[in-house]
């Protein structure tokens, strides 16, 4: 076996990434399935009895009940699409996991300052509209941080080059930049 194709076999399995996301998911899928498999199982067994049983007494067919017919092609064909409908579901939850584990772990070092980061997954991905909407908030407040930093560059110039006879001149830019400056940080909520 390649090892590409191991790769592709353990993305698919792998159960360690956000674990208790996973196992939730894939059990409430199993859940689901298995009762709307019991409902549709019931609703088809009792239709079936009224509605074939009246048919068979029509044509004269010799049987006690028409649920003893009925009943073992009912389970066989309930554990099939039981067995299907959880195997299925093991390919469910690493779709979520996977990417949100990827946009933990950038979150955070997003937290740490690192206003640089973007979020990339996989083409295709469950929650790309989510990645999106981070990458656009971290590039708006990329944009606000720099607008801060460019006014309090612009405070330190002024500061550095003032002289003793613009100080009135000196004074008035730097208390309108220290103006801009609070005016960008109150643009945040703290």
């Amino acid at each position: 076996m390649s090892t590409e194709r191991s790769y592709k076999r353990r993305r698919f399995f792998n159960y360690s990434i956000k674990k208790q996301l996973q196992l939730r998911m894939l059990f409430k899928v199993w859940g689901i399935v298995f009762l709307s498999l019991v409902l549709a199982g019931a609703v088809f067994y009792f239709y079936s009895n009224i509605n074939v049983g009246i048919s068979y007494r029509l044509f004269h067919v010799k049987a006690k009940n028409f649920l003893d017919f009925l009943l073992p092609v009912l389970v066989c064909g309930f554990f099939a699409s039981l067995i299907l409908g959880v195997v299925t579901a093991l390919f469910f939850p690493h779709a979520f996991a996977g990417p949100l584990h990827r946009i933990e772990k950038d979150l955070v070092d997003i937290g740490n300052g690192d206003l640089t980061k973007v979020i990339k997954l996989r083409k295709g991905s469950e929650v790309h509209d989510l990645a999106n909407a981070i990458n656009v908030m971290v590039a708006e407040l990329r944009d606000q941080v720099r607008r801060i930093n460019d006014t309090a560059e612009e405070i330190r110039k002024l500061l550095g080059e003032g002289s003793a006879e613009d100080t009135e001149k000196t004074l008035e830019k730097v208390n309108s930049a220290s103006a801009n400056l609070q005016a960008e940080i109150e643009k945040f909520r703290i």
